[in-house]
């Protein structure tokens, strides 16, 4: 004997179509969470490596800021040092 099912009741058990229905909803979900995971991961590769760029340009301004400074000291020791000659020979 069939028996008809009845579109109104709620304790129906799921169908496959609604099981399949959910799986691919959480399949999505997670595949936008794997999607989102990267993404995170890309931007903080990026930070990282602007950080490290940014660390590179500070050394080598840096260094030069160093080079200016000795190359301006030099220039006055050599300067002291021809006074101190013209010196000598006035004195």
């Amino acid at each position: 004997m069939y028996i008809p099912e009845d579109p109104n009741n709620e304790n129906e058990i799921p169908t496959s179509a609604t099981v399949e229905f959910i799986g691919t909803v959480v399949l999505t979900l997670g595949y936008v969470i794997v999607a989102i995971a990267e993404g995170i991961a890309l931007s903080e590769l990026a930070q990282a490596k602007d950080k490290e760029e940014q660390g590179a340009k500070l050394v080598n301004q840096t260094s030069q800021d160093q080079k200016e400074q000795l190359s301006d000291i030099q220039s006055k020791l050599d300067y002291l040092v021809n006074e101190i000659e013209m010196l000598k020979k006035k004195g």
